[in-house]
């Protein structure tokens, strides 16, 4: 039996690719979603052996949903991820080469079918439960975006989104890093250098080694102590000083 997650913000298009799973005795269908939040909250509870995202959907879009789950679960899932659309734009040619991973709207029987005999026989084969060409397309459109746009939050009553833009600046603190937006710290499971390489080098700069600050967040920056080091003083009032280490990087700020 295949447990089958779907996810389309289109009434009719979930319609009918309920309709085709319903009609398989060896499928049943575990969730059904109609936007990227819900997919990634239904993803990571559910964990199904198969989820169907569209491309192109509110919140998040699919591309997002499976960053966010393939990040959440630290590379390691058995579901199998299968992208909808109905545009057959540029994105879609980085995967055609793996087809168990796109299937072009309106869906038919033959395509499905295709889909989840290829599904049969990949996880009757030893080898990742993430195929590489899906890892390889999503650590490629993460780079072509300059960086993730979200963070994948968890606490004790599930899971929840901090945009980047919202965040002021982050700290390490171990294994995690604690994410200021405003009054609130959101803690992320993340080294400060994984974190780094997921953030857009543009908006935030590292002051200290264990400091990242969203330059655009920066009311006022002086000299502060010793050569090389700085006050920086945000927009809500926090004070932050920077470390001599990084005293490039804060000139590059002052041009």
């Amino acid at each position: 039996m295949r447990r089958i997650l779907i996810a389309d913000d289109e009434p009719l298009a979930r319609s009918r690719l309920r309709r085709l799973l319903d009609e398989r005795r060896d499928c049943q269908l575990v969730a059904e979603c109609e936007d990227g939040v819900s997919a990634f909250e239904a993803l990571t509870e559910v964990k199904p052996d198969i989820a169907f995202l569209d491309i192109r959907m509110p919140g998040l879009d699919g591309l997002e949903v499976a960053e966010a789950f393939r990040n959440a679960s630290a590379g390691v899932t058995a579901t199998a991820i299968v992208f909808v659309t109905a545009f057959d734009d540029h994105a879609i040619s980085a995967f055609r080469a793996d087809a168990l991973h796109y299937l072009l709207k309106p869906i038919d029987e033959h395509a499905l079918d295709g889909a989840l005999a290829r599904f049969d026989q990949r996880r009757a084969e030893p080898g990742p439960s993430i195929s590489p060409s899906l890892v390889t397309l999503l650590e490629t459109l993460q780079r072509e975006r300059s960086g993730v746009t979200r963070f994948v939050i968890r606490d004790t009553k599930g899971a929840y989104f901090v945009a980047t833009t919202d965040i002021d600046w982050a700290e390490a603190d171990g294994n995690y890093v604690r994410l200021h937006t405003g009054r609130r710290v959101h803690l992320v499971r993340e080294r400060m250098t994984g974190f780094l390489e997921k953030v857009d080098p543009h908006r935030f700069v590292r002051i200290h080694r264990s400091c990242v600050v969203n330059v655009d967040r920066i009311a006022r920056l002086t000299a502060h102590g010793h050569a090389g080091e700085y006050l920086l003083e945000l927009d809500d009032g926090t004070r932050i000083r920077s470390s001599r280490s990084y005293a490039a990087a804060i000139r590059q700020l002052l041009g």
